[in-house]
């Protein structure tokens, strides 16, 4: 797999921070798993936040506290606990097997009119983003759009291109409030990503824009 598209170096510092919200950080966990490139780059990155924290001040912590966190760590399960066994799926990337323990095929897809479908994926309550996977129908074009706010769209199969080049499995699209663009499908096979976004696209045509509150987008 050859990727080309990475994610802002902003938004890798940010994961490796554990600072991203569950959504985001979820698309990137799935583009490491895609890009080896990237996993070197947050090694670096991990590198580079240890040695500042190193750096820091020891601040002094309660006698007790390592003694209470392994008293925590060696609480026995609770009775009808079990540890879940990740099958692994073909065409979904580790991070999100548990979402899609069937494939991308048997996602709930919801159609959206336009050769377009969308699929909800959960979240915890305290998310402040939406994740959900995004399907394009080969040749089709998601009508062109602008962002309301931080949008990272990570390719799973299939391709599509914009304005900014060509985007092919492991290739992500990490795109603020100032980005203009309209993907198109290749021919041949439906594109289907990963994205996370934290509010709704701004489409330029009207009728577009009229139709937005029924087609969740």
């Amino acid at each position: 797999m050859s990727v080309v598209h990475h994610p802002d170096i902003t938004t890798l510092m940010a994961f490796s921070a554990g600072t991203l919200d569950e959504p985001y950080a979820l698309v990137i966990s799935t583009h490491l798993a895609m890009c080896a490139a990237c996993r070197e780059q947050i090694k670096r990155i991990d590198l580079i936040g240890g040695a500042l924290l190193d750096a820091e001040e020891e601040v002094p912590v309660e006698d007790d506290a390592v003694d209470r966190l392994f008293a925590r760590l060696d609480t026995p399960k609770e009775a009808g606990d079990t540890i879940n066994v990740i099958p692994k799926v073909r065409d979904v990337p580790a991070p999100l097997v548990r979402y899609l323990p069937d494939g991308l095929d048997a996602a709930p897809w919801k159609a959206r009119g336009g050769g377009v479908w969308t699929c909800d994926l959960p979240v915890s309550a305290n998310a402040q983003s939406r994740l959900m996977l995004l399907k394009v129908g080969a040749g089709r074009a998601v009508p062109e759009h602008g962002h309301g706010g931080h949008e990272l769209t990570l390719i799973l199969k299939g391709a599509y291109k914009d304005r900014f080049g060509r985007f092919g499995p492991g290739d992500i699209a990490d795109h603020d409030q100032d980005v203009d663009h309209q993907p198109i499908a290749e021919m041949g096979e439906d594109c289907i990503c990963l994205v996370a976004v934290d509010a709704k696209l701004n489409f330029r045509s009207r009728i577009m824009k009229l139709l937005q509150p029924f087609i969740g987008m």
